[in-house]
């Protein structure tokens, strides 16, 4: 079986390119603007410190190059460790705006890793204008522009620490909103969502940032250190950097876990081939468009990869019966949300993911199981996971039905709204969908034959089927 004729028609991936092509044109004239606006309200060089101000511009963009070049992306889905921030920061009180301002190009400019030539322009107006704005509001706040003027706890503090964290706080609000424009644009998450999420897991990461720029300068120009100040504040952050790719390393051996835990699932009951995977597939999109943290995000794939992990506990007879399931096949079945989280109970990393896992299959009227929660009582993530379960299962080929194309199945979605599902949920879906293709999944012929007619409880009418089954013992 194939699934011509079925598929729909999904949506588009991407937005018409002249639309990021327009924005990424703005941000670049925008630095391009801000960039002489500096110069000439704080020029670069003047007679008496010209070589001075070159050897700290060069200097700088040397740290911002390497600062750039040793970021590390590997750590998790949504982690990046660089000192790049650190270095901007600092440019903004040594060299002013348009210092700043050419810092950010140069550090962007000259990249190691291989970049579509529009994301490296994109990246580099960014970061330009961010350097330029924030050298801005480090003068408006009283910063000095002359550092090594400046001497005593007090006026340090006054004109150079303070002024520094505002410029801190101002470059990491600027930098949320010109990203969240062509997030905008290519994923369809609204610009407000994006910069709260954004503020909420890099938000403290900037204060930090803030600090350790503010003690770089301070080495810098006051203690007399010069550049060699580099290697007091960048080596133990090279540490840091070692124990991020560590953790990196780690999160990796959980993503093998969680895959050979997924194949387990999926060799008992051959129908759920790659249901884990993309059921985790949709739930990020939807966390994308819901703005969730790092952290909540990470927790809500796991959980999505192992939602059914509880079936290895379920008899095969049971997953593979071709008829109606019997009320205590069906008690049965409704027992491996609760078997799930007694397997992975124990694991640390998975201690977030244990309450979706359990309430996914809750609805939103209170008929669902295993506990008959209702309404919000039902854990976000568990709402997020029975969407993307329902829509999955609906966009599946079975040996007896072709899948729904994708509008089809997001109908019938919006139609279980507020009885079996959270509708804002299936709205987020909806959004994600407009911005990323979604093709629906036609199963090898093999494996629809060893599966036959098999129950597939994650069909929406399923979930009327096994309605009431809350607190109901299992059986077996």
């Amino acid at each position: 079986m194939n699934d011509t004729g079925r598929k729909g028609r999904s949506p588009e991936a991407s937005v018409p390119s002249a639309a990021v092509s327009a924005y990424i044109a703005a941000v670049l004239l925008l630095a391009v603007g801000l960039a002489v606006l500096a110069w000439r309200v704080h020029p670069l060089m003047n007679d008496a410190t010209e070589g001075t101000d070159l050897v700290t511009l060069a200097v700088l963009c040397v740290l911002g190059i390497l600062g750039s070049a040793s970021q590390e992306r590997n750590v998790g889905s949504r982690i990046a460790f660089s000192f790049t921030s650190i270095i901007l920061l600092a440019a903004v009180a040594l060299t002013g705006p348009f210092g700043a301002a050419v810092v950010g190009a140069v550090t962007c400019l000259v990249v190691l890793d291989k970049q579509r030539l529009q994301v490296r322009v994109f990246n580099i107006g960014m970061t330009s204008a961010i350097g330029s704005a924030g050298g801005f509001v480090y003068l408006l706040s009283g910063g000095s522009n002359e550092v090594g003027d400046v001497s005593g706890v007090g006026p340090l503090l006054l004109h150079v620490g303070v002024p520094l964290m505002v410029a801190d706080v101002a470059i990491c609000l600027f930098n949320a909103v010109i990203l969240s424009g062509i997030v905008a644009l290519t994923q369809g998450t609204p610009m407000r969502r994006f910069i709260l999420g954004m503020l909420g897991t890099s938000g403290p990461a900037y204060i930090g940032y803030g600090l350790i720029g503010f003690l770089f300068v301070i080495l810098w120009v006051p203690a007399g250190v010069g550049p060699a100040s580099a290697v007091l504040i960048l080596a133990p952050l090279f540490v840091a950097r070692w124990a991020f790719v560590q953790y990196g390393d780690e999160q990796r051996a959980h993503e093998r876990t969680l895959s050979a835990l997924a194949a387990a699932v999926e060799t008992k009951d051959v129908y759920t081939r790659g249901h884990s995977e993309r059921v985790a597939s949709l739930c990020d999109l939807i966390a994308g468009q819901l703005a969730l943290s790092h952290q909540d995000t990470e927790a809500l794939r796991f959980a999505g990869i192992l939602h059914d992990i509880g079936k290895l506990a379920i008899p095969t007879r049971v997953l593979r019966k071709a008829d109606r399931p019997s009320d205590s096949d069906l008690v049965s079945i409704a027992s491996h949300a609760a078997r799930g989280v007694e397997m992975v109970g124990g694991i640390e990393f998975l201690a977030g993911s244990t309450e979706a896992i359990l309430h996914h299959h809750e609805r939103m009227d209170g008929r669902g199981y295993p506990d008959g929660l209702r309404g919000e009582d039902t854990p976000l993530l568990a709402r997020i996971i029975a969407v993307a379960d329902a829509f999955d299962s609906l966009t599946t080929s079975r040996f007896h039905l072709e899948a729904l194309s994708v509008q089809d199945a997001l109908a019938q979605l919006h139609e279980r709204a507020r009885t079996q599902l959270d509708p804002s949920v299936v709205a987020a879906l909806e959004r994600s969908l407009v911005r990323h293709s979604w093709k629906p999944t036609s199963l090898e012929p093999t494996v629809m034959a060893t599966a036959g007619r098999a129950f597939d409880h994650d069909d929406p009418a399923a979930s009327d089927l096994m309605a009431g089954l809350a607190g109901t013992e299992n059986p077996t």
